[in-house]
């Protein structure tokens, strides 16, 4: 399919690598349904969503392209190059199809995967109706019931086990559960994670069973949280993290992410690196807020005058990062 002329111009902006992309794709009859320039590009840059998934490369990264797959509301694959400032995404995956009848009857005479607790012991019961998480506990970060984990009988160990195995880990809870449980087929399962694309339970995996991460697994799982991540999917715990842990490639990733990421994320790593050098008394100063708020500047000639400023405050060389493409 040709390109637009309406969409030449500003399709020309793009790297070559992912202008060749898209030309790659176009040709192979697929279409660009939307041209953007908010998240997740940069503001001197732009997105182009496409109508089908990339046919005509993998969807992995390689040497000049980055590949990542959310699977967001709004997109699925996501393609760039080493600056992050233009995408080419993919729509969001498809729903799961609703089961039929013939498998909904189908499951149903299935027998139970989950076991029923021991008669007279409490602690299965006691543990599963921890799980039920109402908006009290999830505002107040109240975890399930790890006592219960703990006072079990090997037969409610076992229960417990298997109702965690049957279920897709959700959040912090579910992490800090299978890591209490301490089982082989837990530790399989987290080490899963830990090999996954999740980078919020993958942060939950290193501060819940950090034995079963290599101190070279925790730094490339942190630094790729940090470059790719965002709040409340991973961010968040990786900003928590760099506060306790934070070896010269993390420090090298927040001050890229300061002068590259985008305004809301660069102000948190600012903040991160005013902390880590001992400018402010708490990782996120409010006396330093004004400052921290001028990463919102858009990216170039405002946003790398003000990255200059902290790196002059903290006795970082600018140029080794603004030479970088």
């Amino acid at each position: 399919m040709p390109m637009p002329e309406t969409q030449r111009a500003e399709l020309e902006r793009f790297p070559p690598v992912l202008l060749a992309l898209l030309m790659a794709e176009l040709a192979a009859g697929n279409h660009i349904v939307e041209l953007g320039h908010g998240f997740p590009a940069a503001p001197i840059g732009a997105y182009a969503l496409l109508a089908s998934p990339v046919t005509t490369r993998p969807r992995t990264p390689d040497a000049q392209i980055r590949f990542h797959d959310y699977n967001t509301p709004t997109h699925s694959g996501r393609f760039t190059d080493a600056t992050g400032h233009f995408f080419v995404l993919e729509p969001p995956h498809p729903p799961e199809p609703e089961p039929n009848m013939d498998e909904i009857r189908a499951r149903s005479r299935q027998p139970r995967v989950l076991p029923e607790p021991v008669a007279g012991s409490p602690a299965y019961t006691r543990f599963r109706k921890s799980m039920e998480i109402d908006y009290e506990k999830w505002r107040e970060g109240i975890g399930y019931d790890l006592d219960a984990i703990h006072e079990a009988g090997e037969a409610d160990r076992q229960s417990i086990e298997l109702l965690m195995l049957g279920r897709e880990p959700g959040d912090w809870r579910d992490i800090e559960a299978l890591a209490a449980l301490g089982t082989e087929k837990t530790g399989r399962k987290l080490k899963a994670i830990l090999a996954g694309s999740n980078n919020e339970l993958k942060q939950h995996v290193i501060r819940y069973a950090p034995h079963l991460v290599s101190p070279e697994g925790r730094k490339q799982t942190l630094i790729r949280a940090l470059e790719e991540a965002v709040f409340y999917y991973g961010l968040s715990q990786a900003l928590d993290e760099v506060v306790h842990y934070h070896p010269p490639e993390v420090m090298d990733a927040l001050f890229r992410g300061a002068l590259r990421r985008e305004g809301e994320v660069a102000v948190h790593f600012a903040a991160r690196i005013f902390y880590l050098h001992g400018k402010s008394q708490e990782p996120f100063d409010w006396n330093h807020r004004a400052f921290f708020l001028r990463f919102h500047a858009p990216l170039g000639p405002e946003r790398e005058a003000v990255f200059r400023q902290l790196c002059e405050q903290t006795g970082a060389d600018a140029g080794r990062y603004l030479a970088r493409p």
